[in-house]
């Protein structure tokens, strides 16, 4: 798991590109497609998903997806990436 600045800077040039759209740009789940998805997406910046011992599900969240929801599997994402992008939605909470 990575968790250094440089994860955390390089997972939010991830989330601006690939999840803001629907999560908001600071991860509230209020992005502009939000209001077209049921269930809305998830807030990001509260727990779980802000604990960094909810690392792995939210690496399998962005990974696999999630079903019975609009979340999409992001496969092409490398490991690296998806690590990068757990590091900065763990940044977003003040819970840790």
């Amino acid at each position: 798991m990575l968790s250094s600045t440089a994860a955390r800077v390089a997972g939010a040039r991830l989330f601006a590109a690939h999840c803001a759209l629907c999560h908001g740009p600071g991860g509230g789940g209020n992005g502009e497609r939000q209001r077209f998805m049921v269930p809305a997406p998830a807030s990001l910046a509260v727990p779980p998903w802000t604990r960094r011992a909810q690392a792995g599900r939210t690496f399998l969240a962005i990974r696999r997806g999630v079903p019975g929801t609009a979340m999409a599997a992001w496969p092409t994402l490398s490991d690296r990436e998806t690590w990068e992008l757990v590091a900065f939605i763990e940044s977003l909470g003040s819970d840790r």
